[in-house]
Order: structure tokens, then sequence, then C-alpha cells
């Protein structure tokens, strides 16, 4: 009689880390805007939907100067990652709604975002990100509305604001490892009296050119294009530029004027310098986990 042993496989199970997703905004220049609400259908990691993501409804725009929302805490199998994807719902939010992702403005109106017949669109942000064994990894989602959403020039339709073109979405977005970024805080000295609002705008040092960023580029005439983002200047004049990766940056302010109708224009560009010793507005270096104190001059309009 024969035997057959058979020796039985061990079935090892991959090993998985925490991976916690969190939203942020850079400020819209538009003063009528009261609120910009989004709607995320569906977390993607790699083209693959998170588990244990629910849809969500978010007012973006309670979000800035270094606030986040936590939108997803889950866990994921530990290795290397290449891209992240946001679905948005333009339907419905996620009390099943119409509109899905929209603009409220002082006069309580809501603007759907929608800018076609589309019900949903995925935006993907290429960022490599390790998920390690047994540990947490935190992203944070840069929305930036100021890129993202634009006044509608159509007066066929009722909504006075539109999402940019599905190209340019694209660029409206960033991903940082909070882990490894820094930020840039301080005060701007206004030495001159103005009424204009004022943003600071900060860019990776050589890419600011100050003819295209001031007429706007692209399908959607977008301003400050290039920026990687950007912050409002506070009533008691402080300022938070937050989620910097490491590298060298220039740092421009911007003038805008308020309008008839709670709107702002662009004005013109402030002529800035530091009043930080040791510090330059157009050469920054900011490594992980610092955080820079530069204060900021403002001796008039360029």
């Amino acid at each position: 009689m024969l035997f057959v042993q058979c020796s039985k496989v061990n079935e090892t199970k991959d090993e998985k880390g925490q991976i916690m997703v969190k939203m942020t905004d850079a400020p819209s220049d538009d003063a009528n805007i009261e609120g910009t609400f989004i709607t995320i259908a569906d977390v993607k990691i790699d083209g693959k939907s998170v588990e244990g993501f629910a849809k969500q409804t978010i007012e973006i725009s309670a979000y800035q100067n270094g606030e986040t929302k936590l939108i997803l805490n889950e866990e994921v199998i530990a290795k290397s990652y290449s891209a992240i994807s946001l679905v948005l719902d333009y339907e419905s939010d996620a009390s099943g709604v119409s509109p899905g992702c929209y603009i409220l403005t002082s006069d309580t109106e809501k603007h759907n975002l929608s800018a076609s017949a589309e019900t949903q669109t995925e935006i993907t942000v290429s960022k490599p990100f390790e998920v390690e064994a047994n540990s947490e990894t935190s992203l944070v989602v840069d929305f930036d509305i100021r890129k993202a959403v634009v006044r509608e020039n159509d007066t066929s339709t009722e909504s006075e604001y539109t999402f940019v073109t599905s190209t340019e979405m694209e660029s409206t977005v960033r991903v940082i490892s909070e882990e490894n970024s820094g930020k840039i805080s301080g005060s701007v000295n206004m030495l001159f009296t103005t009424e204009n609002d004022s943003y600071v705008f900060i860019y990776h040092k050589g890419e600011f050119n100050v003819l295209s960023e001031s007429l706007g580029q692209g399908a959607s005439n977008i301003l400050f294009a290039k920026a990687v983002t950007s912050a409002k200047v506070n009533a008691d004049g402080t300022y938070n530029l937050s989620f910097l990766e490491a590298g060298d940056y220039e740092i421009h302010v911007a003038s805008f004027a308020k309008t008839l109708g709670d709107s702002t224009t662009f004005a013109g560009m402030f002529n800035a310098s530091s009043a930080t010793p040791g510090l330059l507005l157009n050469s920054i270096s900011v490594s992980a986990n610092a955080q820079l104190e530069l204060d900021i001059d403002i001796s008039g309009l360029l």
C-alpha cells in the first residue's frame, strides 16, 4: 500500500498599514463666495477603491490655513503606491440632494459647479508614497478652489460658477505627505493705506512669471496658475502657507480690489520685501517638518 503525504501550504496574510487622507483648501479670491461644497463619492489608490470609504459632502472652504478634514482612515496592504484619485459626484450630495458640488453665494443661492452633463468626474494625482506595515501614513489633499472654480460667462445658464475644464482640474489638486511637509507663516505689514485684499502666493523657485501669471492661463483663464498654494492675509495681517514639500520657493503678494456685487478683481502686484533678517522672498528653503517665520513689508504697488 502506497501512502502519499500532503504537506499543508502555510497561507500568509498580506501585512497592512493605516492610511489617513485629509482635505484642505487654498482660499478663493471671490468675495461673493460664502461656501464651496464638494461631494466625494469614492477614493482610489492606484485605481482601486479603498474599502470602508463612505460618500461625503464637505464644505471645503472651511479648511484653510493649515486646517484639515479627515475623510479616510482605513487599513490597506503595506506596499509602495503611485497615485491617489478622488471621484466627485456632481449629481447629488451625501444626503441624496442635488447638486453634489456647488457654490453657496452671499445671497444664499446654490450654483451647480458641473460644467457638463457628466454626473461624476475622477481626479487622479500621481504621488508616490509608502504604506508601511503596522504604521500610519497621513496624506493631505489640497483642493485649490481658487484654481478649480471660475465665474460662468455663459448667461444662458442659471449657475454663475463652474468647475474648470477636466484637463485643468488635474492641476488644481496636489497631494502631500503630512509627516514630510513644512510651513511658512508670519505677518504682512502695510507701510501705506489700502482697502484692497492681499493674497500671498508661493511658487517653486524660478517658476514665477509676472506677465503670464497675472494675465491668466488656459481655457479658463486661471490667475496665478503655477502657484503651489496661496493664503489670504487675515484682518490682523497674519498669513499661513501650510503643507509645503521640502524645496526652494519664492513668495509674491498680490492686491485684489473689491468691486460692485461683493466680487473682487486683480489690482496688481505689491512691492514686497522680507522683514525677517536672513530670509529673502525670492529664495526660501523649506525642509521637512520646518516651521519658518517670515514677515513681509509692503511699500506699494509695482
